[in-house]
């Protein structure tokens, strides 16, 4: 269904009585955006997690299934096939006019191209300064014949290569340069069709930012020109634009913008969208990708064109990657790049999905389970992940949220905190990094050693049989690395989740 500003109440009602797959209530500006009547209709299903769609100007979506490896292929009669496999488990994906199609890779980390005739995927960029990327996201062409890309930090146990999750640009010449290094985690990108500005989501903080394109691969400063309430979850991911520039982000539901901005409408998705796409034979279809599927909405605008063909050479020339090539580099980089395998760890009345790698120790007292965690690169100290359960109590989130964070020095302290739900209840999350006076000995003690760039993860879990406290602390790339299997072992999804204003001290 659709909801948007100036609806009446009418609507607003009859709204409720629609399930998110019925007919779209139309009001406001969307209705001039919608097709008459339309639905969100579910074109494909039975994957892991769908991303990037792109649609081929021989006509065709293609979309990835990041964990299965594979790229899939939708046609216009519905029929759907395995387009790439390996992958390189690939992320977003974009075509030139002329058929080329551009690919974020994850393993190995890079961004390739395959050719309109097809073929094997073609490597034109996997490192910066040296060091390979991050997880490149998502990437968006210009008429210069270069490309931007986002390179966030995505994966369980995943090092990061990069000092910062940024975004690059690679020019036609293949020369790579980094543009934006002040964001927390960018994701979904766009250049507008005039090739004036350049959207970047920011989803740790539900932001979206519009950068002036000076000239290819040169950035004015970042104006934040939209930014999403807390019930609209994690978000912005992938996005698009349709011919009158508005704009399409992935946050709960995908939300549409004015070109400045302002927000048109919402419309609700079956699954949590993760991106979007015009295609189809006219170009009046929004793809929708959405955890386990692909859904399609009928429009009454298209997309806008697609760029014109670059020539983003390989890095050495006839530098194709076999599939024997890719599971090498694949199977190089397999300990940091892909997560390993995990093990059920019962705490109390709460079971936790760890990684094997996370060494379990013997949980004595009030402490529920607890875990060491390998350091990462140049760090010496084991992380720590301690679940405790207090039958009497322990405090409410707010209480122990003020103390967590009261723990760093206020100095150079960044703390935030979110609000999510998991099959066993709601829970608030604490992230605080900086310098942390870590308690040592007994708490009566009083004692407390000094640890500069550190970082805490801490988690109040109301379940009915009581709250939980699980509290991860660690160096910052220990930390950094073991976030996404931190929120995974007690069933959190950081998409879904709300950032919460606390005041401290």
């Amino acid at each position: 269904m659709l909801t948007c500003r100036n609806c009446r109440s009418r609507l607003v009602a009859a709204a409720l009585l629609v399930s998110a797959m019925a007919t779209l209530v139309q009001a406001g500006d969307l209705a001039s955006l919608v097709a008459p009547d339309a639905k969100v209709i579910k074109v494909a299903g039975d994957c892991k997690f769908t991303e990037g769609p792109a649609w081929s100007p021989a006509g065709y979506l293609l979309f990835s299934d990041i964990p299965n490896d594979r790229v899939m292929k939708v046609t216009p009669d519905g029929g759907v096939s395995e387009y790439l496999k390996p992958s390189g488990k690939s992320n977003g994906l974009m075509f030139d006019a002329t058929g080329r199609l551009y690919m974020c890779r994850t393993v190995p980390q890079g961004i390739s191209r395959v050719d309109a005739a097809g073929g094997s995927p073609i490597l034109v960029a996997d490192r910066f300064d040296g060091k390979r990327f991050n997880t490149p996201n998502d990437l968006a062409l210009d008429a210069h014949g270069g490309l931007y890309f986002t390179d966030p930090i995505y994966g369980q146990n995943v090092t990061p290569s990069q000092p910062v999750q940024g975004v690059y640009y690679v020019a036609e010449s293949g020369l790579v340069t980094r543009v934006i290094d002040s964001l927390e985690r960018p994701n979904g990108v766009l250049v507008t069709a005039d090739g004036k500005r350049l959207l970047v989501a920011e989803p740790n903080k539900r932001e979206l930012y519009a950068y002036e394109i000076k000239s290819p691969g040169v950035l004015g400063e970042g104006k934040l020109i939209f930014t999403a309430d807390e019930a609209d979850g994690g978000g912005p991911d992938g996005m698009s634009l349709d011919q009158h520039g508005n704009i399409y982000a992935t946050y709960k539901s995908l939300i549409v913008l004015d070109p400045a901005g302002a927000l048109i409408g919402k419309i609700e998705v079956p699954e949590v969208p993760s991106n979007c796409a015009f295609g189809g034979t006219d170009g009046k279809t929004l793809y929708i990708t959405a955890r386990t599927s692909l859904y399609k909405l009928s429009m009454q605008v298209t997309g806008i064109a697609l760029q014109p063909a670059g020539k983003l050479p390989a890095l050495a020339a006839g530098a194709v990657e076999t599939k024997a090539e890719v599971a090498a580099e694949a199977k190089e980089d397999k300990d940091a790049k892909e997560p390993e395998k995990n093990r059920e760890v019962k705490a109390k009345e709460i079971t936790l999905t760890v990684p094997e790698s996370w060494k379990q120790k013997e949980a004595r007292g009030f402490r529920a389970a607890e875990f060491a965690l390998p350091p990462q690169g140049d760090e010496k100290i084991d992380g720590e992940y301690t679940v405790f359960f207090f039958p009497m109590g322990g405090g409410d989130a707010a209480a122990n949220t003020t103390r967590w964070i009261s723990q760093f020095v206020a100095e150079g302290r960044k703390s935030k905190v979110f609000t999510g739900k998991t099959k066993d209840g709601r829970y608030t999350l604490v992230d605080v990094s900086g310098t942390y006076n870590k308690s040592v000995g007994p708490p009566v003690a009083g004692q407390t050693k000094t640890l500069p760039n550190w970082r805490m993860l801490a988690v109040v879990l109301e379940t009915e049989g009581g709250n939980y406290f699980l509290k991860l602390d660690a160096g910052a790339k220990t930390a950094a690395a073991a976030e996404k299997a931190f929120r995974a072992s007690f069933g959190a999804d950081p998409k879904a989740e709300t950032e919460k204003k606390v005041e401290t001290e």
